[in-house]
């Protein structure tokens, strides 16, 4: 790269000539500012040329933006090549609590009576019975035990509110009988009643203490008290719950179910969901567990613990009538006894989740008299989807017609796209180029401050591209394209409410909106045709293609594909049958691309910058000739001087005789 500098050529320390009293540095640099002066036309030029390359890219970026906004399949909203953005349809239900319904661009206008008969439901499996083994004491409470307990705290949490209990003054003879009534209205009276049930049992010929929960109430669990605690002389350890704490691992677990969960010999549960095996360690919490058998395409189902039943259930995500949940315990015993046949009645009893508690049933539906069954709530039919939501003795309409407003906007906004793009690049072939503003050299930036340099390049910078001729080809090829008949479309631009603007404006489009809505609303075919057309004999664009080739596709094909072509020929990546980019990517190439260090703009840059070199050692060689002619002319002189003042002396001495 060539030296940005221009004042370097007097760096080295000079002095002033002592024999002739010159200032040498000033001559020298006096002489250098002529001979400087290509130096700078060349760094101007250089300069004019990246502001050039730099224009250009920003047409590059102008029709990219267009391209990626218009022209781009990933956003179907304003996609100029599908149907779908000239034949939006609007589909209405009279009630889309039962059922709505979305139009796709093949859908036929019309009303369409619709009876929601059934809505598809899915196949679920449930628990055979609770499964949290009911909260009581672990082992019998005696009479020393009540009389321990008496006086003490012990906290409740029902349903996340908690409240501290303070039981009776037990004697020796108070019963367990008493030390239940006593719970149970100290608990009604801190929660309200009608919530918590306090229940003695005997077993085995042992008393023991059994709290549950009724009247809406879910979930209690028993802690210790902040002080004095009782919970210990009733036998419930601290924690202990009517409801699985999902949080807790399996092996913490498997105690608190109602029939004790049981591993397989590696202390694993293994079992099977449609066909998906599944191996769980004993020390996975039981929400792990959920959620990986939740996130499996494969068992596609979701698996929940009910708080409120106290049960498992699993729901298939496919509906419909089928065996969509298929269950299978091979080890340990969560779905069964472990037999490998999914009954879910074996040892585990009930902790199993059935195999099938229901079937699911696939939605029917009748569409004009006609009856429609299917295993989704979601179904197309002749382009228009519905959506059941549920069953109803009413027969619903669904009211499909176009969307004029829809289409409008779409074409309104690609109009104004255009309109834009036309706009900007007029104005670059027409703005005027001021030869009196030329880039600064460093010695003129020196001399000015920054908001006069930032002024001064503004107009350096304008008309670099006025009558361009590859921008002029744009232009008129796009105007061109808008204007020529589609080969087999019966319509134009002019027929459905698009004409040019007055000529000043140099092509941009105006828009009738009332006879560009009639003309969607009465022929929407011949509206997409009109734009989105593809041509039949060479449907792909190509960079390949021959003169008759482009020839044919153009005028077969409609007025979006033609503008995409042009912006395609301008600003393409792939090379042509010549090995060629698009026109202006040769031009000034693109960033991030292959072409930005490889077009025509680049090697008059680097033709530049090879001249810069080149005088710029040249200059510095004649400025040393310059400083070397004043140091032989000092050394001249200085003898001089020094035989002059020698005779001087010898005359001196001869006028003393």
């Amino acid at each position: 790269m060539a030296n940005m500098g221009v004042n370097l050529f007097t760096s080295q320390m000079r002095i002033s000539g002592i024999a002739t009293g010159l200032d040498t540095d000033l001559i020298v640099s006096n002489l250098m500012k002529l001979e400087r002066a290509p130096l700078d036309r060349l760094y101007q030029k250089r300069q004019l040329a990246q502001w050039k390359r730099d224009e250009y890219r920003n047409i590059i970026n102008l029709l990219r933006g267009m391209k990626d906004k218009y022209f781009n399949i990933v956003k179907p909203e304003t996609y100029m090549l599908s149907q779908s953005a000239y034949k939006k349809m609007s589909a209405v239900s009279t009630n889309s609590s039962v059922v709505t319904a979305v139009a796709s661009a093949g859908a036929i206008p019309g009303s369409y009576k619709v009876e929601v008969i059934r809505a598809a439901t899915a196949a679920k499996a449930e628990s055979t019975a609770t499964v949290t083994a009911r909260l009581k004491s672990s082992e019998g409470i005696s009479r020393d035990d009540i009389l321990n307990a008496g006086g003490r705290n012990i906290t409740v949490v029902l349903d996340g509110v908690s409240k501290e209990i303070t039981m009776g003054n037990y004697t020796a003879e108070t019963t367990i009988e008493e030390v239940a009534l006593d719970l149970q209205g100290k608990i009604d009276s801190a929660f309200g009643g009608g919530k918590v049930v306090v229940n003695w049992v005997e077993e085995a010929g042992k008393f023991k203490l059994a709290f549950d929960t009724t009247g809406g109430a879910s979930r209690i669990t028993l802690l210790s008290g902040s002080s004095d605690d009782g919970l210990v002389y009733l036998h419930i350890s601290p924690g202990s719950s009517n409801r699985l704490d999902t949080s807790l691992t399996l092996a913490e677990l498997s105690s608190r179910f109602t029939n004790p969960l049981a591993f397989d010999e590696n202390e694993n549960l293994v079992f099977s969901i449609n066909g998906k095996e599944f191996v769980f360690s004993k020390n996975v919490t039981l929400s792990s567990m959920m959620n990986a058998i939740n996130n499996d395409k494969d068992a596609n189902v979701i698996i929940t613990y009910n708080e409120i039943t106290d049960k498992f259930e699993i729901t298939a995500k496919q509906l419909g009538s089928g065996e969509n949940i298929k269950i299978g315990q091979a080890g340990g015993n969560f779905f069964g006894d472990g037999d490998g046949d999914g009954a879910g009645n074996g040892a585990s009893g009930v902790s199993t989740v059935s195999p099938i508690t229901r079937y699911g049933e696939d939605a029917e539906v009748k569409i004009n008299g006609q009856s429609i069954v299917r295993s989704s709530n979601t179904f197309t039919v002749n382009g228009i989807t519905y959506t059941v939501k549920e069953a109803s003795s009413t027969v619903q309409t669904i009211q499909v017609s176009v969307d004029v407003d829809g289409v409008y906007e779409i074409i309104k906004g690609f109009v104004e796209e255009y309109n834009s793009m036309i706009d900007d690049i007029n104005k670059k072939l027409n703005e005027k180029y001021d030869r009196n503003y030329l880039p600064l050299t460093e010695e003129q930036k020196e001399a000015m401050s920054e908001k006069e340099i930032e002024l001064w390049e503004a107009k350096a910078k304008t008309g670099l591209l006025r009558n361009d001729s590859l921008l002029e080809n744009i232009v008129f090829s796009m105007r061109k394209a808008l204007y020529d008949k589609v080969e087999g479309v019966n319509i134009n631009l002019a027929g459905i409410g698009i004409t040019t603007g007055p000529y000043e404006e140099r092509g941009k489009l105006k828009i009738d909106e009332t006879k560009l809505k009639e003309a969607i609303a009465s022929n929407p075919d011949a509206v997409m045709e009109l734009f989105a057309k593809k041509s039949e004999t060479h449907p792909s664009y190509s960079r390949t293609m021959t003169a008759g080739e482009r020839a044919a596709r153009y005028r077969e094909s409609g007025l979006a594909q033609r503008l995409l072509d042009i912006i395609e020929d301008n600003i393409s990546t792939m090379r042509n049958s010549q090995g060629k980019k698009g026109f202006l990517l040769e031009k000034a190439g693109m960033e991030g691309d292959t072409s930005e260090f490889s077009n025509m703009i680049y090697e008059e840059i680097r033709t530049y910058e090879y001249e810069i070199d080149s005088l710029y050692n040249r200059l510095i060689q004649k400025e040393n000739e310059y400083f070397a002619k004043f140091a032989a002319m000092e050394r001249i002189i200085g003898q001089m001087n020094a035989q002059s003042n020698w005779l001087s002396m010898q005359f001196m001495q001869f006028s003393r005789y």
